[in-house]
């Protein structure tokens, strides 16, 4: 979360880091937990009031959302639950002038295989952009977990899927911290720069010994998560990366060490981010 300043809000902060665009968390009932109208209570898109009084809040706070975030389960009990919050997302999304649902791979059910959770996801994805094909809005499937920063399963749901509008939300450093060497980040990168529709920029600073050797998933990554200043990946090469591909939409800064910092230090290390994204842009 962006800190803030006492009897200051958010929205205070963002702008004076010079943002204006947020990614907006939205829960399976529709709520927005860290978007909150004037009363103090979590915003909402789950009807037409809700999604109009949160264009106006985000208008009066000179903030657009740049990206609704979905944690959707495809695989769960309650899957038909995930494709009605993603339809109504997607909707939502066209309202607010946002041009991509965030869609999630992750699931809690442990009792199925890999094979069976992708075919679980595309049966219930298919769903989704079929019952949203008129509002132009994109999904982006996460490179996230232990699921989707696996490159053949991208593969496989996009070649079986075949949809457009069915792109990435490619976070920088995810298939990182799945053990992906350095050099083969890059590569990833390339390849699937071209599917992106929306991004999670981020960087881990392991030693220099490790970069480019292979390691387990998720390797001390909350010791070795960084700013974007100080990590292995270079911004400069990430950038040109997704300026090759033809990527013209926000680079949404995710900074997952802001927990290892004072608080009082947090808001001048986003703004180092902010920075380090200004410098190579």
């Amino acid at each position: 979360m962006v800190p803030v300043a006492p009897g200051k809000t958010i929205y205070h902060s963002l702008r004076e880091l010079g943002i204006d665009s947020i990614e907006i968390d939205v829960k399976l009932d529709g709520t927005t937990p860290h978007v909150k109208n004037a009363s103090g209570n979590a915003c909402s898109i789950k009807d037409a009031k809700g999604v109009q009084e949160l264009t106006v809040m985000l208008g009066s706070e000179r903030m657009r959302a740049c990206a609704l975030l979905l944690s959707t389960d495809f695989s769960s009990n309650d899957a038909d639950k995930h494709v009605e919050c993603s339809v109504k997302a997607v909707h939502a999304a066209k309202e607010l002038g946002c041009p991509v649902v965030r869609i999630d791979t992750a699931t809690r059910n442990e009792k199925i295989t890999k094979e069976q959770s992708l075919d679980l996801f595309i049966r219930h994805i298919r769903q989704v952009l079929d019952q949203t094909k008129e509002t132009g809005v994109d999904l982006g499937i996460e490179n996230h977990g232990t699921i989707s920063n696996d490159p053949k399963y991208l593969e496989a749901v996009f070649a079986a899927v075949g949809d457009e509008r069915l792109g990435m939300t490619l976070d920088t450093g995810n298939f990182y911290w799945y053990g992906h060497p350095l050099e083969d980040l890059y590569k990833l990168l390339e390849r699937f720069a071209p599917k992106a529709r929306h991004t999670h920029v981020k960087n881990i600073n392991y030693p220099k010994e490790m970069a480019e050797t292979k390691r387990t998933i998720g390797y001390e990554y909350g010791k070795y998560c960084s700013p974007l200043d100080e990590g292995n990946i270079s911004m400069k090469r990430v950038v040109e990366i997704f300026k090759m591909a033809g990527y013209t939409r926000d680079l949404c800064i995710e900074n997952e060490a802001l927990g290892k910092y004072p608080e009082g230090e947090r808001l001048n290390i986003l703004r180092r981010d902010v920075e380090a994204l200004k410098m190579v842009l």
